[in-house]
């Protein structure tokens, strides 16, 4: 475990690193047949995987769907997040790329949470 000089040191890297790479992006929300828009920024690593040479075509054509890997602050509402799009205006959402949330992580130093790493899917 991490002392608080250590935490704070940590915390304080992380937080210059992040500079200059936060992208402001658009949870798409359902509740029934209600569809709200928010908006959130978080760091962005989008990583494409090559397919295996030896894989089926059904098998190629998943591994190339790209994934994005996005941190966000911890206190960013995912309750009723059913995508993400890749824009901070909610009157271009229909344009743009959109992701499907795969996985939520909450994640932390000091044993509470203090950022959600999400892995995003493309929806096609």
């Amino acid at each position: 475990m991490l002392d608080r000089k250590q935490a704070a040191h940590v915390l304080a890297n992380r937080a210059w690193v992040r500079r200059g790479r936060l992208r402001t992006v658009t949870l798409i929300q359902k509740t029934g047949q209600t569809t709200t828009y928010a908006t959130a920024q978080c760091t962005w690593k989008e990583a494409r995987g090559a397919p295996a040479a030896g894989a089926h075509r059904a098998e190629r054509a998943e591994q190339r769907t790209a994934t994005v890997t996005a941190e966000f602050a911890h206190d960013v509402d995912f309750s009723d997040a059913v995508a993400v799009a890749d824009t901070p205006d909610q009157a271009q959402v229909a344009r743009v790329r959109k992701y499907r949330i795969q996985e939520l992580v909450r994640l932390g130093l000091t044993g509470a949470p203090n950022r959600i790493v999400a892995t995003l899917v493309e929806i096609r």
